[in-house]
């Protein structure tokens, strides 16, 4: 939900996803500007009274010498734009924001205003998104004393179960288990096909749904590094589908075990009632320790009877084990390439093989019609990609344009690949904070804490121009790749038009560039040998630091007036 509160000096606008409230302040140069102008003080209010400052953690350098951590620490915001992450879905917040003016050691507001925002309900309507905490790489997990920095396989009992909760955040709880569980009796069917099929709890559920009744069918990666156990060189084994779907007696329940493709890359299940599709989950989340609580990921759940019933018409399909010439052309006939651009307002859902046979040295008709949505971006793109980008979207980024667009990265390398000129082009990857001040903890990747190979972002979504009232997100399985569109089982939703979706994914996508942008720049400034900044850069106490947010070619500017011009944003009195 969109907010904005315009009706004093100091103008607040918000976004509210389900667990994360975006925040952006105006205010008018002239009322800052030559008067001491120091940041923000930003406080929020729950339902039961409870204040809780968002201050940031930076400090002012005159007041190093300090003792009393009350006063050193106590910093203020020098930003007009920052985020809750620490908000609950369906709940009631007030946020009040005050400009202080002074000195570091003795600041006074001149102005105030507040805002009363309600975050987004995990389920309601046809969509609902579930993500998961993933940022094992975080002082949150970091200096956690329950199980901070510490791998899941030495943690028992309650503090596993924390640390479980922690990570999996929503995406496990109230995503993955709640719509299993559905599944209560003989009237239920759930039909699965996934890539892999591995985190024992849930395949208990599975297990657990049979034995109330539920008919569950499965299909399954086959592929030798998903289905066959692998032994590793000192003499560790890690069991796969085949012998963890044994495990758990859900041999039966393997319908097809899938190898033509690349990839069977699927991580979906059709729920079906007297015999009906009626709901479906999908997503980037494979079921496995990492996929759940290590690397970010995200759950997406559908009730709507039409898309269920593709889901399950594609699942169908896939039976036997069928040559991807053939599952393409069900694929197209289930729904045919098209351009996204100028789809009307509604929810598509795109599953792969397609566009066969491979032409070679040409993109796709699929993933040009990708990098055509991209490229009709008025506003802002936020696109994650969890491995290296195809070409078409190079193409697309080289272009000078302007309006924002934001990239995250898996990985520092594949961010490399970007070759683009464009000011507002901004990239960030998956990284760490190796620094060593005392506040902050040294962090550790995810491989450490789950054993995972992606280490930072497994999530495969890409928005276009989210604060518009014609929003698109695209969302599902696929890495936005040749290879996933005519070599592997995939499926993606494409979704215009839906707002509330749309801040869920904006708010989310946020949450994960800004974690990452600081600690992928010190990466980059240790790899150069420049001095670190980010962190470790105090308070600015020479009242100059806000006149970026005055300069229309600077990338803070631009954000701000992004949330400014947000379509369809409720006043707030």
């Amino acid at each position: 939900m969109r907010y904005k509160k315009e009706s004093s000096d100091l103008k607040i606008y918000a976004v509210a996803g389900t667990q994360t409230v975006l925040l952006s302040f105006d205010i008018a140069k002239s009322k800052i500007e030559n008067k001491n102008f120091l940041g923000f003080s930003l406080e929020r209010k729950d339902k039961n009274g409870i204040i809780k400052y968002l201050n940031g953690t930076k400090y002012f350098a005159s007041l190093q010498t300090v003792t009393d951590p009350e006063i050193r620490y106590t910093s203020l915001l020098q930003t007009f734009y920052w985020q809750d992450y620490t908000a609950d879905p369906g709940q009631t917040y007030t946020y009040t924001v005050k400009p202080m003016f002074g000195t570091a050691i003795n600041h006074l507001p001149k102005y105030e205003n507040s805002i009363e925002v309600t975050t987004e309900n995990l389920q309601e309507g046809k969509h609902s998104v579930y993500f998961n905490y993933g940022v094992t790489g975080s002082q949150a997990y970091a200096h956690n004393k329950e199980y901070g920095n510490r791998p899941i396989s030495d943690l028992q009992g309650v503090a596993l179960e924390h640390a479980l909760a922690f990570l999996g955040r929503d995406l496990w709880s109230e995503g993955l288990l709640k719509f299993v569980r559905q599944a209560t009796n003989n009237t239920f069917s759930i039909y699965g096909s996934f890539y892999e099929l591995q985190f024992p709890v849930f395949l208990d559920e599975l297990k657990a749904a049979s034995d109330r009744g539920a008919d569950v069918q499965l299909i399954v990666s086959g592929k030798p590094d998903q289905y066959d156990d692998k032994i590793y060189k000192d003499g560790t084994v890690r069991l796969n589908n085949k012998s963890m779907l044994k495990n758990a007696g859900l041999e039966l329940m393997i319908k097809t075990v899938r190898t033509k493709p690349s990839q069977p890359h699927n991580k979906f299940m059709v729920l079906c009632q007297d015999g009906k599709p009626k709901q479906v989950w999908t997503g980037s989340t494979n079921i496995t320790l990492a996929g759940i609580f290590g690397q970010c990921n995200t759950g997406h759940w559908i009730v709507d009877d039409a898309i269920a019933k593709k889901y399950l018409d594609y699942w169908t399909g896939i039976q036997g084990n069928p040559f991807m010439s053939i599952q393409a052309k069900l694929c197209e006939a289930i729904q045919p390439d098209t351009d996204l651009v100028g789809l009307t307002k509604g929810t598509y859902v795109f599953f792969s093989p397609r566009d066969l046979p491979v032409v070679k040295n040409v993109a796709p008709a699929h993933l040009q019609h990708y990098a055509d949505l991209i490229d009709s971006a008025k506003e802002l793109v936020c696109m994650v990609f969890p491995f290296n980008m195809d070409e078409v979207f190079n193409t697309v980024f080289k272009r000078d344009k302007e309006c924002l667009r934001l990239l995250l990265f898996e990985s520092a390398s594949d961010a490399e690949g970007v070759k683009s000129n464009d000011i507002d082009v901004k990239v960030t990857a998956g990284a760490v904070y190796e620094g060593g001040e005392k506040q902050w903890a040294k962090e550790i990747t995810t491989k450490a804490i789950t054993g995972a190979g992606i280490l930072y972002v497994h999530n495969k979504f890409f928005l276009v121009d989210p604060l518009s009232d014609k929003p698109v997100v695209v969302t599902g399985s696929a890495n936005f790749s040749a290879n996933s569109i005519q070599n592997n089982d995939e499926n993606t939703l494409v979704i215009k038009g839906d707002t509330r979706v749309a801040d869920i994914y904006l708010a989310e996508f946020d949450r994960l560039f800004v974690h990452f942008w600081p600690r992928y720049l010190s990466k980059l400034q240790t790899k150069n040998n420049q001095p670190l900044q980010g962190f470790l850069k105090p308070l600015d106490e020479t009242f100059t630091w806000h006149k970026d947010y005055f300069d229309e070619t600077k990338y803070v500017m631009k954000r701000k007036l992004l949330f400014k011009k947000m379509k369809g944003a409720k006043k707030v009195k």
